[in-house]
């Protein structure tokens, strides 16, 4: 597919409402540069004390002068727009989770926060929307712990220079970009309604706060964006909002806010105790990793301190699958992009599936280590990082660029019975094929059966964890924990790959890859 095809099979997906923020957008930011506007620092509005129960606190990433992030750690150069190390690195010194860290202190958070005030009208990556909705939240929250110990005129410096930020937000809320861009920015006008007890800013969140949690959630509880880790942040912001609105009654209907928030947690909370391992680690699904959210046990803490109910749930709306018992935890992705207009997040892993054996990891999913648009990044969305099957040397969906999807790969029919589900999907019907995919479990035992549509030649990808010793022995798998072997192969062989839980951290692994024509059938017995 040439690259004009690739840009219409992906703004196709799009809203109009992205389509049209996107022109405005950049037809305004061409205009502010030709005429050499600036942002107005100028915006006042005193803050107020608001009332909070304990939150989850961020992870340590400052020491001194020293920033860690993603792994990777640089002394503060006095750059708010270094980008030297990748954006994701850049915005997160901009987004300044580290005044919540623990070890942070009132001296030291003050310090950061004038060092970014000083400047604030230079910083091109700090003024981006998302930036400003995260920061917002932490500067309110930092304030708050800290109000009666900070002198007033370094109080009204702090408030001047937010509320400033929040014309800024007002006027770019993040439509053409939609998700979690968008709601972030909508919960961060709800904490700066609260702080500043602006009744019109208020307004202007909380209507459509409601609806975006509605659309954003599948009817399981999942995040519509299938990331468990985009669904631990977003948990955390729900609660965070539930926290806020209970703790700070100021205006008319906030209640009923509430209340429809603290619903979305429960259904939310019930999902994850769903999707977790046995240990409280989640699979590695689209864009996941360790280090990044608030770990599962923290979510379930702070709702009990909210007083936040929930129970076990379901995952079936959002295409998930799993299966415990003493031997083994099976997690199995039948599900399609489920928000076909923000794909970003997603990968083309249709029907992967990670296995845990004993608790320990034993099929595994690649994981993502880099959201730079480069190779490895290109590698960790395709088809071939995941356990699923290759057709054609394709993708099942055509991931491409950093965060785009173009033609995707659609679920035609899920069908469960006791022991085994099946599905279909036709990722790869541009080749003139059908993948259809069943899994069969007992105790000890998980049989794949993979089926290609008129005898087409595929690729079977297992992904084993790494530093499991693993052996080829007349094609069957040996390792530890369990032995793989196979009917319908025409050859099994064995790469080295590296698989990643954390940004910028790659572990050496191996890959068994399994050639077929037609059908194949995986067998995986557990070793007693």
């Amino acid at each position: 597919m040439g690259r004009l095809g690739l840009y219409y099979n992906t703004v196709k997906y799009l809203k109009a409402e992205q389509i049209l923020f996107q022109c405005l957008y950049r037809a305004r930011r061409l205009l502010r540069t030709a005429l050499r506007c600036k942002h107005s620092f100028g915006y006042y509005k005193e803050g107020r004390s608001i009332a909070l129960t304990d939150y989850i606190a961020k992870y340590e990433s400052c020491r001194g002068e020293e920033f860690t992030f993603l792994n990777i750690t640089k002394k503060f150069d006095g750059s708010w727009n270094y980008d030297a190390l990748g954006a994701l690195w850049s915005f997160n010194i901009n987004y300044m989770e580290y005044l919540l860290q623990p070890s942070m202190t009132l001296q030291e958070g003050l310090q950061w926060i004038n060092r970014f005030i000083d400047a604030q009208e230079n910083n091109v990556i700090g003024l981006s929307q998302y930036c400003i909705s995260l920061r917002a939240v932490n500067w309110i929250k930092f304030v708050t712990a800290n109000r009666d110990n900070i002198p007033t005129e370094e109080l009204k410096r702090i408030d001047c220079s937010l509320y400033s930020q929040y014309k800024i937000l007002l006027g770019g809320l993040e439509y053409n970009l939609a998700g979690n861009h968008l709601i972030e920015n909508l919960f961060a006008l709800l904490w700066g309604a609260i702080y500043f007890g602006d009744e019109k800013m208020y307004k202007r969140c909380a209507t459509e706060l409601a609806e975006q949690i509605e659309e954003q959630t599948l009817g399981d509880g999942a995040n519509y964006e299938q990331s468990i880790m985009y669904h631990c942040i977003i948990l955390d912001r729900v609660l965070d909002a539930v926290n806020l609105l209970r703790n700070n009654k100021i205006f008319d209907g906030q209640d009923k806010l509430c209340e429809a928030l603290a619903k979305k947690a429960s259904l939310m909370l019930g999902w994850l105790c769903s999707i977790i391992y046995s240990d409280g680690s989640y699979p590695h699904f689209n864009d996941s990793a360790d280090g990044v959210a608030p770990v599962p046990g923290q979510l379930f803490s702070y709702a009990d301190r909210l007083g936040v109910e929930y129970t076990k749930g379901s995952t079936d709306v959002s295409g998930y699958y799993c299966v415990d018992n003493r031997n083994y935890e099976l997690r199995m992705d039948f599900g399609g992009i489920a928000a076909s207009y923000i794909p970003g997040h997603s990968h083309a892993d249709t029907f992967n599936f990670e296995m845990r054996i004993a608790g320990n990891p034993f099929i595994v999913d690649t994981g993502i280590s880099t959201y730079q648009w480069c190779e490895r990044r290109q590698y960790e969305r395709s088809t071939a990082a995941h356990n699923t099957v290759v057709v054609a040397n394709s993708d099942s969906s055509r991931v491409w660029a950093a965060f785009r999807c173009a033609q995707r790969a659609n679920v035609l029919d899920i069908v469960r019975g006791d022991g085994w589900i099946k599905a279909t999907h036709d990722g790869y019907v541009r080749v003139g094929t059908l993948h259809s995919r069943t899994f069969h479990w007992e105790n000890e035992r998980v049989t794949i059966e993979d089926t290609l549509t008129n005898d087409a030649v595929g690729k079977a990808y297992l992904h084993i964890a790494a530093g499991m010793s693993v052996a080829l022995d007349a094609s069957v798998v040996v390792t530890p924990f369990a032995e793989i072997s196979f009917e319908g192969a025409d050859d099994v062989c064995m790469e080295s790959c590296e698989v990643s839980c954390e940004y910028n951290s790659l572990m050496k692994a191996t890959v068994v890859i399994i050639s077929f024509k037609g059908r194949l059938l995986t067998h995986i017995n557990v070793v007693s």
